[in-house]
């Protein structure tokens, strides 16, 4: 039987790192909050998903969708309600446990030997509790690289939020631009048909012939089938924005109450948005925590070449009348003689070095897709400005010309159905227009991570 006061000391000592490690608590609160702080600091957004609030119900959606979706909802929607922002907050809470973890001590061991002499003697029983000791010196490195993890899991999911946005917000254009198509396609049924019903009222009255009438009837029966096409275009627009809003509905009840918006101009010259993104993208600041990380690393690595010590209480009883009681401090070596870590240090350095350059690399990425998102919306907008003050003008002048002198008989009905073909051309090319003047914009702010002077978030 093991003595009461040695009893005491085993236990006393396990006690306090089992009260040491109830302690711990993986409560990642502050981790949430400080994501969410980035993501309406990058954004100008008020709203954004909180792992502690209820989640929007059906009840909730069927209200925001009763009376139409605006584009200030959806964008709400997608920094409330998208499934995949909210798993990325998840993951941050992942990364939390894993710090926390960091901290920890490994549990102690206990061996137990219970001997049998083979003389018959008594029996005698060895206890040994081991505590790494090594540890208490790994672990505030430990520590720090599982801290910058997380410090860099956190600006990551923080941006994929500002990318979620701009998806949504793009997705949004898109479906207003599809439907807007759809009722181009739709005018141009109509506009076909008034010219078809023209030629066969002239066939009718024998001012032609049914050559022309059946030539005039393949542009309306081409543009009936365009309708359909476009029909299917603006409901798979808007299955895509359902998708990025985590809105599982028909489509019919995404009724899109904005149009796309005008072109507005940027305030800031290129090189000044470069300087702005290389500042404010949560991506570039997630690789250089990254850098961080990796390096703590490489210390942790350096550190496990020394071995592990582990070291605790020893007793031994001795059975019999005549045995005594042995007690003493216990030490456990493992010789770093074969393995010093030399592969896994090596390791953590290489991945620090490659952490560098692709920080280097991404640098240079911001830099050239910023400089080529400006230049794209400063195209777009005096494209589109082109469209609505000269091209499309045109387009519906050399159309009533066309008619009237048709009717008058001064041109050709081939010419008629070009002259149509020509303004639907230039209708679908200003809605395109409309939509990428939209689109490069919401891509410029994506790209520079940060909402754009005089733009609306």
């Amino acid at each position: 039987m093991i003595p009461m006061t040695h009893h005491r000391a085993t236990t006393g000592l396990a006690l306090t790192l089992v009260l040491a490690t109830s302690c711990v608590q993986v409560e990642p609160r502050p981790d949430f909050d400080k994501a969410r702080d980035l993501v309406k600091a990058s954004t100008g957004r008020r709203e954004v998903y909180d792992p502690y609030e209820p989640a929007l119900t059906e009840e909730n959606l069927s209200a925001i969708l009763a009376d139409g979706l605006t584009l200030e909802e959806a964008l709400r929607l997608a920094l409330v309600n998208n499934r995949d922002l909210q798993a990325g907050f998840q993951e941050i809470g992942v990364a939390h446990a894993d710090w926390v973890q960091s901290q920890l001590l490994s549990n102690p061991s206990l061996d137990l030997l219970l001997w049998f002499p083979t003389d018959g003697g008594s029996s005698m029983l060895e206890a040994v509790l081991g505590v790494e000791l090594l540890e208490l010196w790994r672990i505030p490195v430990r520590s720090e690289a599982a801290r910058q993890s997380l410090e860099a899991t956190v600006l990551r999911i923080a941006r994929s939020a500002g990318e979620y946005l701009a998806e949504a917000r793009e997705a949004y254009y898109v479906a207003v631009a599809t439907e807007e198509l759809h009722q181009v396609a739709q005018e141009n049924v109509d506009l076909v048909a008034r010219s078809f019903e023209v030629v066969k009222s002239l066939h009718e009255a024998g001012a032609a012939d049914a050559f022309e009438e059946n030539l005039a009837q393949g542009p309306l029966l081409a543009a009936q089938l365009a309708l359909r096409t476009a029909r299917i275009d603006a409901a798979n627009a808007g299955r895509d924005l359902a998708k990025r809003l985590s809105i599982d509905r028909p489509v019919d009840d995404l009724v899109l109450i904005d149009p796309l918006p005008s072109p507005t101009e940027v305030e800031a010259s290129p090189e000044a948005l470069v300087e702005q993104a290389l500042t404010s993208r949560l991506d570039l600041r997630a690789i250089a925590t990254a850098i961080g990380a990796l390096d703590a690393r490489v210390r942790f690595e350096r550190r496990k070449a020394w071995g592990d010590i582990a070291a605790g209480p020893a007793f031994q009883q001795k059975g019999g009348s005549r045995g005594s009681d042995i007690a003493g401090p216990a030490l456990a070596l493992t010789l770093p003689i074969f393995d010093q870590n030399q592969a896994q240090v090596a390791r953590a350095g290489f991945e620090l070095e490659q952490m560098i350059k692709l920080h280097e690399s991404a640098q240079v990425a911001v830099a050239q897709n910023v400089r080529a998102s400006a230049d794209r919306v400063t195209t777009a907008s005096r494209n589109l400005a082109f469209y609505r003050e000269e091209l499309l003008p045109q387009a519906e002048r050399s159309l009533a010309l066309a008619r009237d002198s048709y009717a008058a008989g001064r041109t050709t009905l081939l010419a008629l159905v070009e002259v149509q073909r020509q303004l639907l051309e230039a209708r679908r090319g200003h809605v395109a227009l409309k939509l990428e003047a939209a689109a490069s914009s919401s891509d410029l702010e994506r790209v520079v991570g940060a909402p754009l002077p005089g733009r609306r978030p």
